[in-house]
């Protein structure tokens, strides 16, 4: 597909068939993340790939149990999802070191797309860091996470804000 056309298309994805995504799949995937420009070049990124059920309800159930906001579907997501990846970052320089992560999360919900695949980039989950960090034992900040699989439910284009809404000319 087409550059233009996967990021035209690209959604964000809150449900999933049952479909095995396989790991070759996800490694392709994970192999464009890296290929994003980061700070210095110091590829802060790290990344823990769950395809393990019971481990993903596990996370799903401490999403639940941390908030009284509403992320029954966000903890659906991460229940649901063929694969749920941990995105995970050494932070030397925070504010560069998390925009050089973030062009990676964009890399790899672009090539999903490409692949027919469905993702979601997941913010709530920082709201469960520590207990991730010690569940996967690290010292290493989450910055988000991004689930992955196939959808029956492809969702429609959202509105965007025109660009003179978000732009100015000097």
């Amino acid at each position: 597909m087409e550059l233009s056309k996967v990021m035209e298309e690209r959604r964000s994805v809150r449900h999933y068939n049952e479909k095995i995504l396989d790991k070759k799949t996800i490694e392709d995937i994970l192999n464009y993340a890296i290929l994003a420009p980061s700070a210095h070049n110091r590829q802060p990124w790290h990344f823990v790939v769950i395809q393990n059920k019971n481990e993903q309800a596990k996370i799903a159930q401490m999403l639940l149990e941390s908030s009284s906001d509403p992320v029954t579907v966000t903890c659906d997501v991460v229940r649901d999802s063929s694969a749920l990846i941990l995105v995970f970052a050494d932070i030397v320089d925070t504010i560069m070191d998390v925009e050089s992560v973030g062009a990676a999360v964009e890399n790899m919900v672009l090539r999903a797309r490409d692949l027919d695949v469905a993702s979601l980039w997941i913010g709530y989950i920082l709201r469960i860091e520590k207990e991730l960090q010690k569940e996967f034992s690290t010292n290493k900040r989450l910055i988000c996470a991004v689930a992955l699989g196939y959808t029956d439910h492809f969702p429609s284009k959202r509105p965007r804000k025109t660009l003179e809404e978000v732009s100015e000319w000097v």
